[in-house]
């Protein structure tokens, strides 16, 4: 697997970086005063997102990934975070308001467990998730399912020890492609693997992420 990174409360720490894309990942599980002063910036709609989530450890985690995404938007607009303004496309794709200075800024963003990435392009549209990696009993099934054929013949030749993290690698590259195209899982998907960069990355040990650009023109990628 690729080379962790140490994650920290509060900060927000650079994982893979090229000229036009970027990706961020942060810790989830903050102290209250970290919560608190991350959610200062959350609009009156986000803050009813987050108290309709049942259980504290969620309101947590939801007010640290949106209010750490204000933060890095922000910073990329010349702003305060609190008035960073978005829009959402038919599906529920979030992107910055047509407002908004630079509004050709893409981002997306995913989270799992106690880590929140946040992938940023000046190019073009861009996708990411991260999961944990975590025993899938019914991950033959869904990579059947879900998979391209060429995927899941690669997926499934591969011996036991290396199945677990085969199906997140491409699970995760299909969920990045699916955001970037501004679909759900559950819509058809169709797409050229020779349009889109993938790139791999591990924010914490125990985790896999993907992230996806389109029409990528050929540049040096760094993971950190």
């Amino acid at each position: 697997m690729d080379k962790a990174v140490e994650l920290r409360a509060g900060i927000i720490m650079p994982v893979l970086v090229s000229d036009g894309l970027e990706v961020l990942a942060f810790a989830l599980d903050a102290e209250p005063d970290v919560v608190r002063a991350t959610g200062v910036c959350l609009n009156d709609e986000e803050r009813r997102r987050a108290a309709g989530l049942r259980l504290e450890r969620d309101r947590r985690r939801f007010v640290v990934a949106r209010g750490q995404l204000r933060r890095v938007l922000a910073s990329r607009l010349g702003l305060s975070p609190s008035d960073v303004e978005f829009e959402y496309g038919p599906l529920g794709k979030p992107q910055l308001s047509h407002r908004m200075p630079a509004c050709d800024l893409r981002f997306s963003t995913s989270r799992s467990g106690d880590v929140g990435v946040i992938a940023l392009s000046t190019t073009q549209e861009v996708g990411v998730d991260v999961e944990a990696v975590l025993p899938v009993p019914e991950a033959d099934e869904i990579a059947a399912l879900c998979f391209s054929a060429a995927d899941y013949g690669s997926y499934i030749a591969l011996g036991p020890e290396d199945r677990l993290e085969g199906f997140f690698r491409r699970w995760t590259r299909l969920e990045a492609v699916s955001k970037a195209l501004g679909c759900g899982l559950g819509q058809p998907i169709s797409w050229d693997e020779k349009d889109w960069l993938v790139r791999r990355f591990v924010p914490r040990r125990g985790y896999i992420g993907s992230v996806v650009i389109r029409n990528w023109r050929s540049r040096d990628v760094t993971t950190h």
